[in-house]
């Protein structure tokens, strides 16, 4: 899937997320392609890329040991607190 819950607000996303990714989809092999990074700590492997190129992969607990995986969660921590959506 390219990015379907990008236009979503966090109560909706998260609801698509747990009842069909999580949910209906669970048992399926899923891509979910987003800039939306609120679920990663519960991907099998994820893949970090930039301007089209593959610059870390991994599970999440691996890639927390990265520094540009680091810098995007502080991003989006701060992105939560400005917009309200921290949860």
């Amino acid at each position: 899937m390219d990015d379907p819950i990008s236009a979503l607000d966090a109560h909706v996303r998260n609801q698509i997320i747990e009842n069909v990714y999580f949910g209906a989809l669970k048992d399926r092999t899923r891509i979910l392609v987003t800039h939306a990074i609120d679920f990663l700590e519960r991907a099998d492997h994820i893949v970090m890329m930039d301007k089209g190129r593959i610059i870390r992969q991994g599970s999440f607990k691996e890639l927390l040991e990265a520094k540009p995986f680091q810098e995007l969660l502080e991003i989006n921590n701060l992105n939560k607190k400005v917009t309200g959506d921290a949860e």
